[in-house]
């Protein structure tokens, strides 16, 4: 069902981190923004089921609606969004990790997409079954962005997930850096930095993207319009520019 569910979506990227905190749900909302407004069709799934914030970026609020084909996600500024916040707002999801893969399970096989160039994946941190399931689906096109602050910690995370990524054979689109200070140089950051880190992988450095707190408060309002005014934002639509992956759904 859930091969059937992905069928017409040409490409499922998912936004990881292995650790909470780097800036990945703001990174997956925005990739879904300018994808759209790059004129791309684009859903957006946030599997964060622990700390769920898609919908509040977007400034979401309607329910899924039930259709004969299943759950319709509700469209916001053009994007199809789904999160378990649409369901239960602000609510804590008290669930073990069996239940919650469990959710999430049923979520991608209620769920109709419909067309899509783009389904952006809000992947909750830590290498969990959750992560194990999203990188055994079949589907088309299925790649992963990795996000990581430019600190030791950060860093040594995020290559347990490249580590995972590479065992599974899944291709990765690139490392972003994320929060980084004007004032950081390769040489300054700990452990050599995203950029150090995608060579080592041998996979595309997509940039790093600054520290910006306008970003925090475009979160809180849930304005898009706010959001792409920042440079938080203007840089990483030239970390996409990058990218023949996320300009063309059909590369591989």
């Amino acid at each position: 069902m859930i091969d059937k569910r992905l069928a017409k979506v040409r490409k499922v990227v998912l936004v990881m981190s292995g650790k909470g905190g780097v800036g990945k749900s703001v990174v997956s909302a925005s990739l879904a923004v300018l994808l759209n407004r790059a004129g791309h069709s684009v859903g957006l799934m946030d599997a964060d089921i622990y700390g769920p914030s898609a919908a509040l970026l977007l400034g979401a609020h309607s329910e899924p609606q039930e259709g004969s084909r299943g759950l319709i996600p509700p469209k916001v500024h053009g994007i199809r969004i789904m999160s378990v916040d649409l369901f239960a707002p602000g609510k804590p999801v008290p669930l073990t990790g069996k239940s919650a893969v469990q959710v999430i399970t049923e979520m991608l096989a209620l769920t109709y997409w419909g067309t899509l160039d783009f389904l952006i994946v809000d992947m909750p941190p830590a290498t969990s079954d959750i992560m194990m399931l999203f990188t055994s689906l079949k589907a088309k096109g299925l790649a992963a962005v990795v996000v990581t602050m430019p600190d030791k910690l950060s860093l040594t995370v995020a290559r347990r997930v490249l580590e995972l990524l590479r065992s599974g054979r899944i291709p990765v689109v690139g490392v972003l850096g994320n929060m980084v200070s004007t004032a950081q140089t390769e040489e300054t950051i700990d452990g050599g930095g995203p950029r150090r880190l995608a060579k080592e992988y041998k996979v595309r450095f997509m940039g790093n993207l600054p520290y910006d707190l306008g970003v925090r408060k475009a979160a809180e309002k849930g304005s898009i319009r706010a959001l792409l005014g920042t440079e938080f934002a203007h840089e990483l639509k030239g970390s996409l520019e990058l990218s023949r992956e996320l300009r063309d759904p059909r590369s591989r």
